[in-house]
């Protein structure tokens, strides 16, 4: 009669490795989401990066501008300066 039927401890020992492989299987499932979601954070973080790349060129090349705008103000200056020096009637002392 013992040779059909399954002992008790391989009975309970059947039960743990369904239940250890049911789990394991959410778990894997779980990992699979958050890997997706990973994913999908890292491009739209690759987009925001791109996005600032974008502004601090576009700050870099509109305070190049601003610095060669000031330089030619001021060599502007300089020259209505000299002009001035030259054809204002100089005083006798």
């Amino acid at each position: 009669m013992y040779d059909r039927c399954m002992d008790l401890p391989q009975i309970v020992l059947l039960v743990i490795i369904v239940a250890v492989g049911v789990i394991l299987i959410v778990i894997g499932v779980q990992i699979i989401g958050l890997l997706k979601d990973a994913k999908e954070t890292m491009r739209k973080a690759d987009l925001v990066l791109e996005d600032v790349g974008f502004l601090t060129r576009s700050l870099t090349r509109g305070g190049t501008a601003l610095g060669n705008m000031l330089t030619s103000l001021q060599s502007g200056m300089q020259l209505v300066g000299l002009v001035t020096k030259v054809l204002a009637p100089k005083e006798k002392k």
